[in-house]
């Protein structure tokens, strides 16, 4: 049954993929992503989201199923900021060491009105989540880029934040397809070149 909900729209991009796909066998890139997805996987669900489809190097997840758009924007940022300590971990770990290579992720978060169901895909039930928020929250994971930051979230989301996050700066940016310019807070870090 369709219904519309305020929710937060996370969107993860892998930075640099098809770079990373250039020089690194398929092989590599699958132990890549598998390794990375299946700990934001767990990292979503534990903070109440649900990945609502992958494109090969990224995800879109939403959060707010069961819960308000408060507490649904303050799990997906606490779900992002841990996402990101996980990262570094497994660049640490593993990926610095077997591939040589440095992983880098984009994170884009937006919050609003949306509408959410079920779609049968052969015999697969697939929840959907739509609406021009959804385009937004992707956009801003876009914008990641050209802020030059690897998490990025808008400020209609942020104003449901219950603690001030130290090291965010606010800007104005022009995103793809969206008529007007949006302000965005910059809470994440810079990108290694």
């Amino acid at each position: 049954m369709e219904q519309e909900k305020e929710m937060a729209l996370f969107f993860l991009d892998i930075r640099n993929f098809t770079s990373l796909a250039e020089k690194q066998k398929a092989s590599d890139l699958i132990y890549i992503v598998k390794k990375l997805f299946s700990a934001f996987h767990h990292i979503i669900r534990t903070h109440h989201g649900q990945i609502i489809d992958t494109a090969g190097d990224g995800f879109y997840a939403a959060f707010g199923f069961n819960k308000e758009v408060k507490v649904a924007v303050n799990n997906a940022v606490q779900a992002g900021m841990i996402i990101l300590e996980t990262l570094q971990r497994l660049n640490e770990e593993s990926f610095e060491k077997n591939l040589k290579r440095r992983i880098e992720i984009g994170i884009g978060i937006h919050a609003g009105k949306v509408a959410t169901g079920n779609l049968m895909l052969g015999n697969s039930d697939q929840v959907v989540v739509m609406g021009y928020p959804v385009n937004v929250a992707a956009r801003i994971q876009a914008a990641t880029k050209e802020l030059n930051n690897n998490f990025v979230i808008s400020s209609v989301a942020f104003q449901y934040l219950n603690k001030s996050l130290k090291n965010k700066t606010k800007v104005k940016v022009t995103l793809k397809g969206v008529k007007d310019p949006l302000d965005v807070l910059l809470i994440g870090k810079a990108y290694v070149r």
